[in-house]
């Protein structure tokens, strides 16, 4: 005969999953009352953490919407939120572009020196354009 196997996992990776949990514990042991077959002095531990962990999980939710606002607000004041360019007027992108184009101008002959502003310049070389042999013109040679 085979053997049976229970595994019961423990959403740990999910404060949210595991406080729903912890909840849940905590309702079904009350409804239960005097037929529960947990008891009181196993449950109230939780029941305190559970309530703590509520409240503390509500401050964190509204945290992350602030810092989500926050954030994006950001975003929008460097130029880098959703729709704008290096055209957006009063932004941070706008105006770094712009010196970012006066400092080319400036050092024409010598690029390297915007690294001194803090932007990072990258110099190299590329091949001339050739341009492509016509079809057929190696067989007539």
């Amino acid at each position: 005969m085979a053997r049976v196997t229970v595994r019961v996992d423990l959403p740990t990776g999910s404060p949210d999953a595991f406080l729903t949990l912890m909840q849940s514990v905590v309702k079904k042991h009350k409804a239960d009352g005097a037929s529960s077959p947990l008891d009181d002095a196993l449950v109230a531990p939780l029941a305190a953490v559970t309530a703590t962990a509520a409240g503390q999980n509500q401050d964190a939710v509204e945290a992350d919407a602030k810092a989500q606002a926050s954030r994006e607000a950001r975003n929008v004041s460097m130029g880098l939120g959703k729709g704008q360019t290096v055209g957006t007027k009063g932004t941070g992108l706008y105006s770094v572009a712009k010196i970012r184009d006066r400092l080319l101008d400036t050092y024409e002959d010598n690029p390297e020196k915007l690294s001194e502003y803090g932007f990072e310049v990258v110099v190299g070389t590329a091949k001339s354009p050739t341009r492509a042999p016509k079809p057929g013109a190696a067989d007539k040679a």
